[in-house]
Formats: structure tokens, C-alpha cells, sequence
């Protein structure tokens, strides 16, 4: 049995690859859980998704980024949509989409690689910034470690929809309460002219922030 089958509820488990990509895609943060020194250890960290692949990166000083290399990590990407009032504790849910997956850690060493992703990751969060603040240094890149995680064998978990049991007319209030993330106005930091313009880059990322 894939460790990432789902044990409860099966039917939420989703297969379809593209399904797959748009969930991790839309996260902001993924949780790379390990071992070290026989003690288990979850870190939370952003990424960048390449293909049938995702990056993450650490200074290479981090004692995290050290010990994952060659390691086989557990990662998971979860997005919480909705709360589900129901008519008993019990009951109560969430509406959810989440990713798990198992991978060995493999440390891209390339330079020409590492500043690929750099500026992969650096857009992926902010569309548009590179091309502003230009591309990290050489030595930036060179005191960075930067790690690959396979999709192979991940799978995404689903969870949509309402109360999903009956009940009576005349039970208590019951339904979906959404859960939205998004972006507020930026604020320029004090040591700037407080009149410098926001970039139309910017503008247009917080104008379209409404994460789904």
C-alpha cells in the first residue's frame, strides 16, 4: 500500500496530477518533517514548485538544510477552506485541500542551477520582482544550500462541500463558514520616502492577492 493512500476516507484522496500541482501551487508554506538523532522534527519553510518537483533553501549554516540532505523527509502543503458546523460536536469538519508525499533529499550543488532557482522562488512570491531588484550575487548563491524534494510519491487529500448528513428543519444553525487568505496594503518601510510610488508589479499582485 502508497503510504500516501489515505487510511480514513479514501475517497477524498485525489489522483490527478494537475489537481495535485494546483494545491501546492497555491501554498504559501510546506512542513518537511524528519529525523535527527533519533528525534523527530518538523520544520515549516517556503518552496517553489519545478515540474515534478519542489525546492526549498536554507543557509549553509542551517543545521536543518544539513541534516535533510540524503535523508528521506515527509512534506505536506495544506490549505484549511471552510469550517463545517454541524449538528453535533462530533460532527463538526473542515473543508480542506492538502498534499503529502515522502522523498530523499538531493542538495543542488550547480551555480547556474542555484541561481535558477532563486529567481523561480523569488517570483513565485512576488511576480515581477527579480526584473526590480535584480539577481542574488554570487556569493549570495554560493552561501545558500539549496535542496531538491521528488513528487513521486506524493498525493493530494480533498475535503469540499457542506454538513454532508441530515437533519431536521428546526435543528440548530448549521452550514460552511469559508476561510479566506489574502494580502493587505503594503506598507513602505520608514526608512524610504513614504511618497515613493508602489510598482505597478506590486499593485498588481496585491490587486489579485484573493488566494482560493
Amino acid at each position: 500500500m502508497r503510504r500516501t493512500k489515505p487510511s480514513r476516507y479514501p475517497s477524498r484522496g485525489i489522483q490527478d496530477i494537475e489537481t495535485l500541482y494546483q494545491i501546492i501551487d497555491k501554498g504559501l508554506f510546506c512542513t518537511v518533517a524528519f529525523n535527527r538523532d533519533g528525534v523527530p522534527h518538523q520544520i515549516p519553510t517556503g518552496f517553489a514548485r519545478v515540474g515534478n518537483d519542489i525546492y526549498i533553501h536554507a543557509s549553509a549554516k542551517s543545521a536543518f538544510i544539513d541534516t535533510i540532505i540524503g535523508q528521506e523527509v515527509s512534506f505536506s502543503i495544506t490549505h484549511l477552506d471552510a469550517l463545517v458546523l454541524s449538528p453535533t460536536a462530533f460532527d463538526h469538519s473542515f473543508n480542506y485541500r492538502s498534499v503529502i508525499g515522502f522523498s530523499k533529499v538531493e542538495e543542488i550543488t550547480d551555480p547556474k542551477e542555484k541561481l535558477k532557482f532563486f529567481n523561480v522562488f523569488t517570483d513565485r512570491y512576488i511576480p515581477g520582482r527579480i526584473a526590480d531588484i535584480g539577481e542574488p550575487t554570487p556569493e549570495q548563491v554560493s552561501i545558500t544550500k539549496i535542496v531538491r524534494l521528488s513528487l513521486e510519491n506524493a498525493a493530494a487529500k480533498v475535503r469540499a462541500g457542506g454538513v454532508n448528513m441530515k437533519m431536521e428543519k428546526d435543528s440548530v444553525w448549521c452550514g460552511v463558514i469559508p476561510v479566506k487568505q489574502k494580502y493587505g496594503a503594503p506598507i513602505i518601510d520608514e526608512q524610504l520616502d513614504k511618497d515613493r510610488e508602489l510598482p505597478e508589479y506590486l499593485k498588481k499582485f496585491i490587486d489579485g492577492s484573493g488566494q482560493s
